[in-house]
């Protein structure tokens, strides 16, 4: 794949930065590609040049999304079994604020949410401890993911409540304790 070129990359951190802002106000099906357009400054043909639609551009956020937080979360130079990983992934969220709370909390969104959980289990999965069987396990590790995920977007929700560090810790503690009963049957 060829690496863009400066405005292609302009223009298409303007469209993204376009649709999370009127995300704000309206769900994607209701934004049309004028006023995307009107928001970023550019024109029709523009935007065509890049997205077939208003949904092409969604997916395209939401890809580039997943894509950093992937990054950031591999630069985390830190033990995977301690807190500090989790305030760190936390951190990241409140500070793409916008952007997660876009992508996470709108009714719309469960496709995004899945997809976001599934990236996330792949970047930690060979580090994720086994409970019985591969079946088992998935049952497991969906739980904890998505719970985990929901806490997290009650989090951004409430606008920040709690510290990053008493999320952080909740998680882990959460998740600690699921990974003390390994004999839960089925």
């Amino acid at each position: 794949m060829p690496k863009e070129n400066r405005r292609t990359q302009m223009t298409k951190l303007l469209l993204r930065t376009a649709l999370i802002e009127l995300m704000q106000e309206k769900p994607i099906s209701q934004i049309t590609i004028r006023a995307l357009c009107e928001k970023a400054d550019l024109n029709r043909t523009t935007f065509y040049l890049h997205y077939t639609d208003q949904m092409a551009l969604l997916r395209d956020v939401e890809q580039e999304v997943l894509h950093q937080t992937v990054e950031h979360m591999q630069h985390i130079h830190t033990d995977r079994r301690t807190t500090k990983l989790v305030s760190a992934f936390l951190e990241y969220v409140q500070k793409n604020d916008l952007t997660f709370r876009t992508l996470l909390c709108r009714d719309e969104s469960e496709g995004f949410r899945r997809r976001f959980v599934e990236t996330l289990m792949r970047m930690i999965g060979s580090e994720l401890p086994m409970y019985g069987d591969d079946v088992r396990t998935q049952y497991v590790l969906s739980f904890l993911m998505y719970g985990s995920l929901y806490v997290i977007i009650q989090w951004v929700e409430s606008g920040y409540k709690e510290s990053v560090e008493q999320i952080a810790k909740l998680l882990f503690d959460l998740n600690e304790s699921v990974d003390e009963n390994h004999d839960l049957h089925m």
